[in-house]
């Protein structure tokens, strides 16, 4: 699986102006790219106290780099671009050679979730291959489990537009749902592996919905 993730602000300070058109056209022309399996949009929210610097993020699936490349070569891509270049501003790409493994299959549009994206490095005092092991191998296997837990994807991040290695992505139906699965023996337990596994993360919160 290929995912593209973006963030961003808007262009203008008339934010419900540019949600408007965000949310009724330029979603609209971006649901239909060919290939696209998922798609998630949601407002980024503070992370412990931080109020984050961007407005706004997308989360856009595709089976492959190379259909999504052939999608960028559609006749969509012209007036997303003109769109994108109209209204949003400061955009932090991320590109991701990713994996399901909790899948969302009762997804619908419009449906309303909660979304963390963690992007990080793995603690590699015993090797990075014995890092990536542990974190495939036991470090996956506790976070599927969590409690609620709707959708869970990992990949491994393009060092070209990022600066960790690897990134997860985790759904729930609403940040109350997250709070629970954390509260949870899973969730400490991951939390436990996390303090001894992960390093250098930085979180990104979205309040979403699908779109696709």
């Amino acid at each position: 699986m290929f995912i593209n993730f973006v963030a961003f602000n808007f262009q203008s300070s008339d934010l419900e102006a540019e949600e408007r058109n965000y949310l009724g056209h330029h979603v609209g022309l971006a649901k239909q790219m060919p290939g696209l399996k998922f798609y998630y949009t949601g407002r980024t929210m503070p992370v412990n106290g931080v109020k984050p610097e961007v407005f706004r993020a997308a989360i856009l699936g595709y089976e492959s780099a190379e259909i999504a490349a052939t999608g960028a070569k559609s006749d969509l891509m012209p007036p997303l671009r003109a769109d994108t270049q109209a209204h949003l501003k400061d955009l932090r790409y991320r590109t991701i050679d990713a994996e399901t493994i909790v899948p969302f299959d009762s997804r619908k549009p419009h449906q309303p979730c909660f979304v963390m994206a963690a992007e990080f490095d793995l603690e590699q005092n015993a090797g990075k291959e014995a890092a990536e092991r542990h974190y495939l191998d036991t470090h996956t296997h506790i976070a599927r489990r969590l409690p609620g837990l709707r959708n869970y994807i990992i990949g491994k991040l393009d060092p070209k537009n990022a600066d960790r290695y690897r990134i997860a992505i985790l759904t729930f139906d609403s940040l109350e749902a997250l709070r629970d699965a954390y509260r949870s023996p899973i969730g400490r337990e991951l939390v436990r592996d996390e303090e001894a596994t992960i390093r250098n993360a930085r979180v990104w919160r979205l309040d979403a919905r699908v779109e696709v």
